[in-house]
């Protein structure tokens, strides 16, 4: 009995017209097919997890229109005097990038059209060659310096020689397996999202173990909302 099996992989190298990793009709898979197509399930899985759960900038969702108020209006939400010369003093947080923030919100008072530009942070998922790439540039400073890179030798127990053969049969893999494509991220209705990118990148280093990308987009001031709980953090919400 013949099997039948046609997946597609949004990261898969196909000269940007089809994105079908296999079609075949085979009686089994091979190893190697069967492992291409389970890693690429796993990081589809594992990416809609990532940009679709509100985990970035805490564990509660972000405001919308029916639960925040907006940008260019914060009344009912903050008093007047978050418009004022002493915000800094009673809304910040302690961070320098505090009265940045501020500023920006005052720009936007009664301005629903103002456009205001929303940073966010999201897990860092390379392509294939940008993994190959790294990982090359990782044992050249090895051959070079005879020491392990510093980011990884804070988060590695194996010494220099075990931790170079870790990565040259790691390379050898990603060379031997189809090529995959780092996934086209953006920033997308109830996700939270930041006035600065100082606190985005903050929110990346602390929260995603540092490896991350920072998205960004100008959006009308009337598309941000407020809970009141932050002045960094904001639900977007085009609805």
């Amino acid at each position: 009995m013949s099997l039948v099996l046609s997946y597609t992989c949004p990261w898969s190298l196909d000269h940007g017209v089809s994105h079908t990793i296999f079609s075949f009709m085979k009686p089994k898979l091979s190893q190697q097919h069967f492992l291409a197509i389970l890693k690429c399930l796993v990081r589809e899985a594992f990416i809609k997890e990532q940009t679709h759960s509100q985990d970035y900038m805490g564990e509660h969702q972000a405001p919308t229109k029916h639960s925040g108020a907006p940008m260019h209006n914060l009344t009912g939400i903050y008093p007047d005097d978050i418009y004022s010369s002493n915000a800094s003093q009673l809304y910040s947080s302690g961070e320098a990038y505090d009265s940045e923030v501020l500023i920006i919100i005052r720009s936007a008072r009664n301005k629903p059209k103002a456009r205001v530009k929303v940073y966010r942070a999201v897990p860092l998922i390379q392509s294939t060659q940008e993994q190959i790439t790294d990982l090359e540039n990782q044992k050249r400073y090895i051959l070079k310096t005879g020491k392990l890179p510093p980011a990884i030798a804070n988060t590695t127990k194996l010494n220099r020689s075990a931790y170079y053969d870790l990565i040259h049969d790691k390379l050898q893999q990603l060379k031997s397996t189809p090529p995959t494509e780092s996934p086209k991220l953006s920033i997308e209705q109830g996700n939270w999202v930041a006035l600065s990118k100082h606190y985005a990148v903050d929110h990346g280093k602390n929260n995603l173990n540092g490896k991350y990308r920072i998205l960004s987009k100008l959006v009308p001031a009337s598309t941000l909302y407020t809970d009141g709980n932050s002045i960094q953090e904001w639900g977007y919400d085009p609805s």
